[in-house]
């Protein structure tokens, strides 16, 4: 009985130490994957850029000025922020545009005749927001 006990032991001891190699071998690729591209190992598992937009009013009177704000992540300072308007179930450009702060924020304001529920958002090379919706009355 004792010596089964120990090749247990021992085959349970071999097993956590091929666990604790494996994981040592799989943070060692990453870590070369990192050298290769010049970055830094926890810059594999960064946050992805992200861009969010609020509105000052939810109802507007045509050609009324509504104004967007937001703030950003992993997003450089002076990115173009272009905003889209939902048009027959696709996001269209819209004519108004702005860039991101120093401080990752944006602000930029539209204008529309297109009398209804109206859907923006704002979106950069690397993300886009949620949308917003401005009724827009006669």
């Amino acid at each position: 009985m004792r010596v089964r006990s120990q090749l247990v032991r021992r085959s349970v001891a071999v097993l956590a130490g091929l666990t604790v190699a494996g994981g040592a071998v799989a943070l060692s690729t990453v870590q070369a994957q990192a050298a290769e591209t010049g970055t830094h190992a926890s810059a594999a598992v960064a946050a992805a850029p992200t861009i969010s937009i609020k509105s000052d009013k939810t109802t507007a009177k045509a050609w009324a000025k509504v104004s967007f704000t937001g703030k950003t992540t992993g997003i450089a300072a002076n990115t173009a922020v272009q905003v889209q308007r939902l048009e027959n179930g696709k996001w269209v450009n819209f004519p108004a545009t702005t860039k991101v702060t120093s401080k990752a924020t944006y602000s930029v304001w539209v204008q529309s005749g297109r009398v209804g529920v109206n859907k923006f958002r704002v979106v950069t090379a690397k993300a886009a927001s949620a949308a917003v919706s401005v009724n827009v009355t006669k």
